[in-house]
């Protein structure tokens, strides 16, 4: 009884957390240049936690949110070019772990903040 016990909960838990794909959007901002874009993105992110890793380079950076455990952090992958001279930003947000934090509620705050 206590392994069936074990098992169903084995298979509840990998259900509950195999829908976890990344979150993907694009903002149009009101930036000419890709670096400015960058900045703020990265002021952005920053708002919501997220701490760039390394340095911004030309046109993208990463920024990684912790939970205060090794096995849970969210990780902002930022791009940015520019088309028709307005600069558009593609971030993905991934979710590694079973952290709590609702990435897409993240990512609309992110995008309304760009689009300002």
């Amino acid at each position: 009884m206590k392994s069936l016990l074990l098992l169903l909960t084995f298979f509840i838990s990998a259900h509950a957390f195999a829908g976890q794909e990344p979150i993907a959007l694009e903002v149009t901002t009101k930036y000419t240049n890709v670096q400015d874009a960058l900045q703020a993105t990265k002021k952005a992110l920053l708002m919501q936690s997220f701490i760039v890793e390394g340095t911004v380079q030309e046109t993208s950076f990463t920024a990684k949110r912790t939970t205060n455990a090794q096995a849970d952090y969210y990780v902002a992958h930022v791009a940015a070019t520019s088309k028709n001279g307005i600069a558009v930003v593609s971030i993905t947000f991934i979710k590694v772990g079973t952290g709590l934090l609702k990435l897409q509620k993240v990512a609309d705050a992110v995008k309304v903040e760009l689009e300002k």
